[in-house]
């Protein structure tokens, strides 16, 4: 046996070893189950002390309930990626209900606001908080809303039509004051969140404090009245990484510490194991896509000799010169018609920047036709097999960061949006992917960085939506981890056809399971 083969069936076991601890962490304390909200609402209930199964947890009497959090996510975010936020909460004596509000994560009811509608999500907050004052396990009188980004909106908005709240945490959001003032309100945001996000946290507060400018970090008005109010900076942090910061964690646990007058003697915990557990898994992930593109590069059709077109350098400014041309068009958005929002839009973009790649090669009779339909049937074969496996890998690595796994109606939006993109990704192999190798590796890359730079262009131009810049850092992650298994597939094979087709349904996959949908079955 080749040792090339040994470090893959290695690698293959450590993979599942590293999995099967981080399922054990997940399955360790605090104490967690999910449950179903009236409305068929999605949730998972934390409670602090000792881990246990949950089943064997009995009410407390009343005087030692604890107070609890209604915990709210992003807008293409879920209740798992709030998860460790929630543990960490859970560990410091609180109790938590983390949420899948409509359209997200594991909810089956359909996305029925617009990007920055939070009002629509106050029906999905108030069931939380309703349960949550009927449960025999927590204090019902002493409740805090809590949100990262739309979920700090729908935090800030509830808490504005809510009074008997205790208080309202806001992550990297909150724009809009309701008929109510809100308890107790802190506005924790990241050094590097959007500049509309830094102004507006500082405005909301000293607006709330009564001042012209509060000064940060600084609190102002008072707990046991329910006028205090905060505005927060973390240091270098993003608006994704202050889910996972455990120096934000610390800041939000004192501040419910002060809401619900608690007196406390030991240091605040901030560990998760899973953290650590999930990223060995990813790396080992990552390294495994190298002997996976080898296995399905040599399974497929080998494009042998050199292909008609265009340089490395001259490809990169026909997919630049394409997705600059397509912005103005996909503004109309003319993938309106998959049921997802936002994700559409991503849609538009790549399958009229794809129509116009495929276009400028067919008219400079460099589209190699032929070649492409050569072996094509094993080409989907073999990419839908190395898919299947990435699939199902990263599903069991996101217990920690996102719900992944496709419901009937995101299956049905990934095959839309395979079609509409497999243009797109079979001109960008024709057009950038040349030469040995490292060298087509180089000229891939390249073009992977120019249109992540042509996303930031975009948003920045009010053509593509803000929101693609809130997850540009998975965005390019999800790009590092293709490319792996494009230049391995490569080096095997040279098949465009197999790298395009796995291209096509890695990015529809991910399109689907994240962004908020709008049709249920």
């Amino acid at each position: 046996m080749k040792i090339s083969r040994i470090i893959a069936i290695g690698l293959a076991v450590v993979f599942i070893l590293a999995i099967a601890r981080l399922a054990r962490l997940e399955n360790r304390g605090p104490s967690h189950v999910s449950i179903m909200l009236p409305g068929q609402e999605p949730a998972t209930m934390y409670m602090p002390g000792p881990a246990r199964q949950f089943y064997m947890q009995l009410p407390k009497p009343a005087a030692e309930r604890p107070p609890a959090v209604v915990l709210i996510h992003g807008f293409m975010a879920d209740r798992k990626l709030m998860s460790v936020l929630a543990r960490r909460l859970a560990e410091n004596g609180y109790a938590v209900l983390a949420i899948d509000v409509n359209g997200h994560g594991e909810n089956s009811n359909p996305f029925a606001g617009g990007v920055g509608d939070v009002g629509s999500l106050r029906e999905d907050v108030k069931q939380a908080v309703d349960y949550l004052r009927s449960s025999p396990f927590v204090d019902g009188s002493r409740i805090v809303v809590m949100g990262h980004s739309m979920g700090a909106g729908a935090a800030l908005d509830y808490a504005t039509h809510d009074p008997n709240l205790k208080g309202a945490v806001m992550i990297s959001g909150g724009w809009q004051l309701g008929p109510e003032r809100p308890k107790n309100a802190l506005f924790i945001f990241a050094e590097r969140d959007p500049d509309m996000i830094q102004d507006t946290s500082p405005a909301l507060a000293s607006y709330l404090a009564g001042a012209a400018q509060i000064e940060l970090g600084k609190t102002y008005g008072d707990f046991a009245q329910g006028s205090a109010v905060e505005a927060v900076r973390m240091p270098g942090l993003d608006h994704i990484t202050i889910v996972y910061s455990a120096a934000a964690a610390t800041t939000i646990v004192k501040w419910l510490d002060s809401t619900f007058g608690t007196t406390r003697t030991g240091v605040i915990e901030v560990a998760d194991a899973r953290m650590g557990a999930a990223g060995f898994a990813l790396l080992v992930f990552v390294i495994l896509l190298v002997p996976m593109g080898r296995v399905c590069g040599s399974m497929v059709a080998n494009w042998a000799g050199e292909r008609p077109g265009p340089s490395g350098l001259i490809g990169l400014l026909i997919l630049g010169g394409a997705l600059i041309a397509a912005m103005p068009l996909a503004e109309s958005d003319p993938a309106a018609f998959v049921p997802v929002v936002v994700g559409d839009i991503q849609i538009s973009w790549f399958a009229v920047a794809g129509l116009i790649m495929v276009g400028v090669l067919a008219l400079s009779h460099t589209l190699d036709w032929y070649r492409i339909r050569e072996g094509a049937g094993a080409a989907i074969f073999v990419a839908a097999g190395g898919f299947a496996v990435a699939y199902v890998c990263q599903v069991a690595m996101t217990v920690a960061f996102h719900h992944l796994s496709l419901s009937p109606e995101r299956l049905m939006v990934m095959a839309m949006a395979c079609v509409l993109q497999f243009p797109f990704w079979m001109g960008f192999e024709l057009l950038v992917r040349r030469g040995g190798a490292a060298i087509s590796t180089v000229w891939a890359a390249l073009g992977r960085i120019l249109i992540v730079v042509l996303m930031v262009v975009g948003v920045s131009l009010g053509i593509l939506p803000f929101f693609l810049m809130l997850i540009l850092p998975i965005i390019a992650l999800n790009f590092v981890m293709i490319e792996v298994f494009s230049a391995a597939a490569y080096s095997a094979s040279r098949n465009l056809t197999l790298i395009a087709i796995f291209e096509t349904l890695w990015f529809g996959w991910l399109i689907a399971a994240s962004s908020p949908i709008t049709f249920m079955f």
